[in-house]
């Protein structure tokens, strides 16, 4: 009986110019006052707020950031369906802790080694619940804030920065983030090859073709990788 080879689909060496998002970055802030404009802001999705003791960005997200974003979550949930875990997504949900004055937003954000402690949780508060287990963050358009550094504050294990047409995978060692070759939330998967679909995606006239082909690719990915 024949079987087929699925390979991820080829990068593609031309870089499009892609458009950029706008930052406002804003000195003195109170903390009261940063949780007051989160509230003015609540109905305004592609603004993304950054607090670090006093220091405050407001950022506008771009087209490319939302599509790039987008793209990722589909093929996050279909990793997180081949490896049988359960995932609770947080999608853009402000992790704050108001004792270290730190707070942000993250592009996404998913709870799977803990999504059992964060079922039914209407109010996330990081006094209380376990952060996310996988941050993403779309650099389209770049913060000035040091975002990896409220990340480690807060204790979130494993982020995942897509910058241009590369994936990075950092996980926190030591209050510290170090570049990793392969997620340990999905042993096994490099970042290069779920990034080769995120730039078909971008290309594609229907995005559920590319998501589809991940999903078969994954399957006979995850079937030769090693028992964990």
């Amino acid at each position: 009986m024949s079987t087929t080879t699925i390979t991820p689909p080829p990068v593609p060496s031309a870089k499009p110019r892609r458009k950029r998002g706008r930052a406002v970055r804003l000195s003195d802030v109170s903390w009261d006052q940063y949780e007051a404009l989160t509230k003015v802001f609540a109905d305004r999705p592609r603004l993304h707020l950054t607090y670090d003791r006093g220091e405050l960005e407001i950022m506008v997200t771009s087209q490319a950031h939302e599509g790039d974003s987008s793209v990722l979550a589909h093929l996050i949930a279909a990793l997180a369906g081949a490896f049988q875990l359960p995932v609770k997504s947080g999608g853009s949900v402000t992790m704050k802790r108001k004792r270290m004055k730190k707070a942000l937003e993250p592009d996404k954000c998913y709870w799977l080694a803990n999504a059992a402690k964060i079922v039914g949780v209407k109010q996330l508060d990081l006094e209380v619940h376990p952060p996310p287990d996988l941050a993403v963050e779309v650099d389209v358009s770049r913060s000035s804030m040091n975002r990896f550094g409220i990340y480690a504050a807060l204790g979130v294990p494993e982020v995942w920065r897509l910058d241009g047409d590369q994936l990075h995978v950092y996980r926190l060692f030591d209050k510290a983030y170090t570049e990793v070759p392969t997620s340990a939330t999905f042993p096994g998967i490099a970042p290069a090859d779920v990034m080769a679909f995120v730039i078909q995606a971008r290309g594609a006239l229907d995005e559920n073709a590319i998501i589809s082909a991940f999903r078969a690719w994954l399957q006979q990915r995850v079937a030769v990788l090693p028992a964990p």
